[in-house]
């Protein structure tokens, strides 16, 4: 079977879609363990400035969401969505290392926000594409179980690498 013939199968697209969200909700929940570190780091004991930072990944999937679907629509491809999505986790990580002020935990909430408004929707759409709707819900079940696995790893991962290797290697492994 030839490698176009196994990413255009249904059981592929699942399987990276699974992953796609697994890692997505992984790289929004890892930091949780060390962002309460970096705030008393920061000398940041403002509620208003805690509420900012957590928002900012609201505010950047906001932002990429819409367009991101509406881009792969347009371009009839679900990859290039992806595939910067994917570069924006990188970038993230990049940011979360060098964080020592306010506006850079601000920025790296903001791009991996902006990172999950493109994966999420998109993976979730490729799955939409590849399956007749009589058979989608329990593929749309499956995505939600490793979408919450990521949730549950996460911090649980997040925790772990902080008490080993801190920030730096938390940001390594986003």
């Amino acid at each position: 079977m030839a490698m176009t013939d196994i990413r255009a199968s249904p059981t592929a697209v699942v399987v990276g879609s699974c992953i796609a969200q697994l890692i997505d909700n992984i790289t929004y929940t890892i930091s949780f363990a060390c962002l309460p570190h970096l705030f008393e780091d920061m000398k940041l004991a403002s509620e208003s400035q805690i509420g900012l930072v957590a928002a900012m990944f609201g505010i950047g999937g906001f932002l990429t969401s819409s367009l991101s679907g509406f881009v792969s629509d347009r371009l009839q491809s679900r990859k290039l969505p992806l595939v910067v999505g994917s570069i924006g986790y990188a970038i993230c990580g990049c940011v979360l290392f060098f964080s020592h002020k306010l506006w850079h935990l601000l920025l790296y909430r903001l791009l991996n926000g902006m990172a999950s408004g493109l994966v999420y929707p998109i993976s979730t759409a490729a799955v939409g594409d590849v399956y007749p709707h009589k058979l989608l819900g329990l593929q749309m079940a499956l995505l939600n179980v490793f979408n919450n696995a990521g949730y549950m790893i996460g911090p649980i991962l997040g925790g772990a690498i902080y008490d080993h290797a801190g920030v730096r290697g938390v940001s390594t492994v986003v």
